[in-house]
């Protein structure tokens, strides 16, 4: 599996937020206008399941950590849309292999998997099989979030030929262990449910229950689960909504021959997952058309990387033990020829002296990694052997180097065991750039042939953008494993004296951290820098950003990065180019210059109990309780529920709640409303005013808990008007009291940087940029005003650079607003040295941005004229030429 983490990462968060928000938006809207407003797209209904029910896809490439994501999609729907404390959920999975693993990992509570359930579900939470669901209590069923893991398959009726299925059959047959679970029903729940042949008694079976309680259904690697059956057999639990996690889903849309595309609602990049240290990139490939010299290549790779790995150790603690993939061929009883896996084990033990004990083979009637925990240190396995693809749920990060020996391999062959090595270990970037990269070694005579199948298989398996996967395929050129290995030490040319006093360079390179102190050393005397084994960006970034008061010094340290890596690929290109370094706005507070944030002019934390409660009253209404839900006629002329209500309602149903007190009825709304900034005893006072005054209006309790939900928004969106009311107020004073305190330094400062360059899609237009920082541009639309923006800034004569400015990434510059943060559209380096900014806007918002100008305009002042800003409008891009004159 992926690696995971406690902490979601930031496209993680980001694709979560968006589901969030289209739930809630679903209720409201439907799920049809909510996701056309979530991404400007048509939205199609799922075949055969009921109409309005929430059917998207969140696009994650391999090594994303899908799993994790879904954990935590679990509490955000119940909140946002089953408004019900207790989801059922069918989380379906594609092979025996990978149930095994995510039920192991649910049911552990130290698994990050179950924390993010119990972070919305507390120890309320059933985690079950299939064969424990056709058992399992009404306890289980009622008392949480109850999660029954499995196949698809096994929820089937009949086979894909028609016979019948009998290990899919339990789920619809009668069970008397589940007969609790039918007592005490309404008619109108037993009208939706399976009866018993000539009665009306609803079968006691799995499938009634799921019925019964609406369940959420999660698809995992949903690629897999795309035909006519599979949304048959989804179609028969009634479903609420369905969410599917995949790198490649279903883009072709032709129900005329049974496809049907996915909804996708979230894409993630691969540049997100590169920036978020989760795939090492890029893969550097060597060809060969002999198999012989190809494997001995690999192996050398391995020896190198494993030398690296462990002076990786000596110096972090970390262990790693790179491992090659074989891709080996399928055998044949025709040709005798072919290179199976049983001739590439003889070649490695009786050639190469390979110690058998060090080989795994996973194909056939071979199944050696069920016998082997791979990460384990005493596990001596270093190469893995496969013919299409490995053990299914098999993800481990010490994966570096893939050697297929088949001359004719396709993308479709080689996209199997392709993101095998692609997952970096711990999601954390090496001190060692060889470690930071994947390795393939083909046995082809056209490395571009090779290259381009590659590049396919990025696409097509791992779910990369065509114009991402073309720039992570790279020539393997010197690695320079071998002064890595030994540690040697780089010097650099001489720093300018003038503005770097000896002094000054020692207290720089104490601030670095100790990785990357320890490797830097400074000789007074020829005034150089040195640095041991190659140098990573992201310690350049650091050592840049701590000489960022001596721009001589820039080059200088640029130079020693190209030459600990010995100019591999993109030193050349580097060597030239400046570090990109931009100023901060930052705030003196007490004499210190701290970066301008809420803290600076929000108090925290917010005494919401000491704010007036009472407009509550004007805010919150009950819908009349006689209307079971909305009916309109469509242009189709089919009949439209409001199916989210209708969903709320039959879930509530299900459930006999205990009474409820005053007390109880703030806790429960205050455990729905996020309030960081609020202390949990000074929210529930404030929600208990609130209650109050509804009281004093007339409201019973037990109507207000029987409105809970609704209730909760109004409340939640009372805190948060009240919150803005505030942030706008204090921002103004802060202005009009204390603009001079802001200012920047160079010792506030970020860097835009390649590693670290996160968008959502690349450019993909016809017109060619020069003058792009990065050899990729995100977000950037192909026309339109903004586009022209862009043109403009890279035709320039005073631009060196550029950069898209992406918004809402940790890598990206901003400003602080009252509410959140405001991301320029454009970065630009001058040739003179200075930093503009450029926000554009289309003449129809720009008054409604004075905010925006006012924190870009204080930037520019703070900077003693090393910063500019500027918001030109209806393609008045001279503004951009004035404000650098």
């Amino acid at each position: 599996m992926a690696a995971v983490n406690f902490y979601l990462k930031e496209y993680q968060q980001a694709a979560l937020d968006r589901f969030r928000s289209y739930l809630r938006d679903s209720t409201n809207d439907g799920c049809n206008v909510a996701f056309y407003k979530a991404t400007n797209l048509p939205y199609r209904d799922a075949p055969v399941i009921a109409q309005g029910t929430p059917y998207v896809c969140l696009r994650v490439p391999t090594g994303g950590g899908k799993t994790i994501m879904a954990a935590h999609s679990v509490g955000i729907a119940a909140q946002e849309y089953l408004q019900a404390a207790n989801p059922m959920v069918l989380w379906l999975v594609p092979s025996t292999p990978i149930l095994e693993q995510t039920v192991a990992a649910l049911k552990n509570p130290e698994h990050p998997y179950r924390v993010a359930l119990a972070k919305d579900f507390g120890r309320n939470v059933s985690i079950l099989t299939k064969a424990e669901a056709l058992a399992m209590s009404r306890a289980d069923a009622e008392g949480g979030a109850c999660i029954i893991v499995s196949t698809i398959q096994s929820f089937r009726r009949e086979k894909p030929n028609g016979d019948a299925d009998t290990e899919g059959l339990k789920v619809y047959q009668d069970a008397g262990a589940l007969m609790d679970h039918f007592s005490g029903l309404t008619e109108a729940q037993e009208a939706g449910l399976e009866k018993v042949e000539g009665t009306n008694r609803p079968i006691a079976s799995l499938a009634n229950l799921l019925r019964l309680h609406r369940p959420m259904v999660i698809v995992d690697e949903a690629h897999n689960a795309r035909t006519a059956l599979s949304f048959d057999t989804l179609a028969r639990f009634s479903p609420s909504l369905i969410l599917e996690l995949t790198a490649t889903p279903q883009t072709d849309h032709n129900p005329a021959r049974d496809k049907h595309a996915s909804n996708i609602l979230y894409s993630v990049s691969a540049a997100e997952l590169k920036a978020e240290q989760m795939i090492k990139m890029p893969i550097k490939l060597t060809t060969d058309r002999d198999w012989r010299k190809t494997i001995g290549a690999a192996l050398d790779c391995q020896a190198a990387l494993e030398e690296a790995a462990k002076a990786e150790e000596a110096q972090t603690g970390e262990y790693i033990r790179p491992l090659i993939l074989f891709q080996a061929q399928s055998a044949k009883k025709d040709d005798p020829s072919r290179l199976t896996y049983e001739v590439i084990e003889k070649f490695l033990i009786e050639d190469k002296g390979i110690p058998k004990d060090q080989i795994a083979v996973h194909s056939g009637p071979r199944k050696d990694l069920d016998e082997h925990d791979i990460p384990d240190p005493e596990c001596r396995v270093r190469y893995i052997i496969t013919v299409q693809k490995l053990k299914e749920g098999w993800d481990c990060p010490f994966a570096y180097v893939l050697c297929s020996v088949a001359e004719q391999v396709s993308s479709t062959a080689i996209e199997q065991i392709l993101g095998r090595v692609l997952r970096m270990p711990k999601a954390r970037l090496k001190n060692r750039p060889a470690l930071n990269q994947a390795y393939a070694y083909v046995a082809s005579a056209s490395f571009d042939n090779t290259a381009q199948m590659l590049k396919d298989g990025l696409v097509e398996g791992s779910g990369f953008n065509k114009l991402e996967a073309a720039n992570f395929i790279a020539p393997q050129g010197d690695m320079g494993f071998e002064e890595a290995a030994h540690e040697f030490e780089h010097k650099s040319d001489p720093l300018p004296e003038e503005d770097l006093p000896s002094d000054t360079v020692q207290e720089a390179i104490e601030k670095l951290p100790a990785s990357v102190k320890q490797r830097l050393t400074y000789d007074t005397e020829s005034r150089s820098l040195g640095y041991k084994g190659p140098m990573t960006k992201e310690s350049r970034n650091l050592i840049q950003l701590a000489f960022a008061k001596a721009p001589k010094a820039a080059p200088v340290v640029e130079r020693l990065y190209a030459k600990s890596n010995n100019f591999q690929t993109s030193a050349a290109e580097d060597q030239d180019k400046p570090p990109f370094i931009v100023p901060l706005l930052g705030f003196r507070k007490q004499g210190e210059l701290q970066l301008f944030s809420k803290e600076h002019f929000l108090d925290l934390p917010w005494r919401l109990d000491q704010c007036d409660a009472s407009d509550i009253a004007n805010r919150f209404r009950i819908v009349d309780e006689s209307q079971s839900g909305q009916i309109d006629i469509s242009e189709a002329g089919k009949v439209e529920i409001d199916f989210a209500r209708r969903v709320q309602g039959e879930l509530s149903a299900v459930i006999q709640e205990p009474a409820w007190t005053l007390p109880r009825l703030a806790n429960w709304i205050d455990m729905g409303i996020k309030h960081p900034d609020i202390t949990k005893p000074s929210a529930v006072v404030f929600i208990r005013n609130a209650l109050n005054k509804l009281i004093e209006e007339g409201y019973d309790l037990d109507v207000l808990a029987r409105n809970k939900y609704d209730l909760r928004k109004v409340m939640a969106d009372l805190i948060s008007d009240l919150r803005d009311n505030r942030e706008n107020d204090n921002y103004a004073a802060l202005f009009a009291a204390h603009a001079d305190q802001f200012a920047t330094s160079a010792e506030l400062s970020m860097i835009f940087d390649e590693q670290s360059y996160a968008f959502n899609q690349p450019y993909a237009g016809a017109t060619k940029f020069n003058k792009h920082y990065t050899p990729l541009i995100g977000d950037l639309k192909a026309q339109g005003e903004e586009f022209e923006c862009a043109v403009h800034l890279d035709r320039m004569d005073a631009v060196k650079y550029w950069i898209r400015n992406v918004d809402r990434k940790k890598s990206s510059f901003w400003l602080q607003m009252p509410h959140d943060k405001f991301y320029p559209d454009f970065m630009a380096m001058l040739e003179d040295g200075r930093i503009l900014a450029v926000e554009y806007k289309g003449g129809h918002l720009y008054e409604g941005e004075q905010a925006k100008r006012q924190i870009g305009e204080a930037w520019a002042q703070a900077s003693n004229g090393q910063c500019l800003f500027c918001m030109p409008t209806e393609r008045g891009f001279d503004l951009i030429d004035q404000t650098i004159a």
